[in-house]
């Protein structure tokens, strides 16, 4: 029986089942007694609060269990070794992340799980012609488009492709776009080689999150006054794309308001360089480290 909060739950409103970590055991340390289970999210123990973002969109939703109950069958892993299971988790969602799956996009084409019906649809009813993402490539063709392709366009449209600092800009978005390609594709290889790269996740997930930062600062210059127009629904969408003759506004104030995500969502930009300095690097941890603290012992908020 379990009873708890966890704010940011990426999909929580379209869920069937959520991934639980709970604590099992509060006298061992802060990451042991932790046991990793598959949740049923529409049982009546769970509520569930989507959140609107900034961006208008709503990708993440805040969950409350009271008395919500799982079954030893639906655990994942050992029991109080859920940590070992997330941590699994998480080097495949930073994986994603880093390659490039965690963009800003305004929708998604189809959602798994029963809360959408996609299920019951065509594949054909969910294809939708759409331009390249910035850092979307296709490495099975010679003269692929460059990361920063949407970006030079649009510097060449608004007149500033001669602009230094907008030149210098876009060619850093080259630069990390193509990087973020390459070790896409060197992670690729290596796992199918039965190998790993360590820290790999963790390196591509701070580069993305440098390469939406960039993305934010650049389109922002690119649009100057004109990027504090964003569309948070389909008649807004619509006024702006009359207004600007173009779709890519909604794309680049989309990606900057949610800029800002990424290097917070999947562990922080500061606990990727802990992770690697630790756990790559060899480094020593910080003094005073809590990891061998009984969980119960540890200083609560408030």
């Amino acid at each position: 029986m379990v009873n708890g909060q966890k704010v940011w739950t990426s999909g929580g409103h379209l869920a069937d089942l959520g991934m639980l970590l709970a604590r099992t055991n509060p006298d061992a340390p802060k990451h042991q007694g932790i046991t990793w289970f598959a949740l049923d999210m529409h049982q009546a123990g769970v509520e569930v609060r989507p959140l609107r973002e900034m961006t208008g969109r709503t990708i993440f939703s805040e969950v409350f269990m009271t008395d919500a109950v799982v079954a030893d069958n639906a655990r994942i892993g050992d029991v109080n070794n859920g940590w070992t299971v997330a941590n699994t988790t998480l080097v495949y969602e930073r994986t994603g992340m880093g390659s490039g799956s965690a963009g800003a996009r305004p929708t998604s084409s189809a959602h798994p799980g029963t809360v959408t019906h996609d299920l019951g649809r065509r594949a054909g009813d969910l294809v939708a012609s759409r331009g390249p993402r910035p850092f979307e490539h296709d490495a099975t063709q010679e003269g692929r488009q460059s990361p920063a392709s949407s970006y030079i366009e649009l510097a060449r449209r608004r007149g500033m492709s001669t602009d230094p600092v907008v030149r210098q800009g876009l060619a850093q978005m080259h630069i990390l776009g193509d990087l973020t390609r390459m070790n896409t594709l060197r992670h690729q290889a290596v796992r199918a080689a039965g190998r790993d790269i360590p820290g790999l996740a963790n390196f591509t997930k701070l580069a993305m999150a440098d390469f939406l930062r960039l993305s934010r600062d650049l389109g922002l210059r690119l649009l100057g006054a004109t990027g504090m127009l964003h569309a948070y629904d389909q008649a807004q969408r619509d006024g702006l794309l009359a207004a600007t003759g173009t779709a890519s506004w909604l794309v680049i104030t989309t990606q900057a308001l949610a800029a800002q995500a990424l290097p917070i969502f999947g562990g922080t930009d500061q606990i990727q360089r802990n992770i690697i300095g630790e756990r790559v690097l060899g480094l020593p941890k910080d003094p005073g480290d809590l990891s061998r603290v009984p969980f119960s012992e540890l200083t609560r908020n408030g």
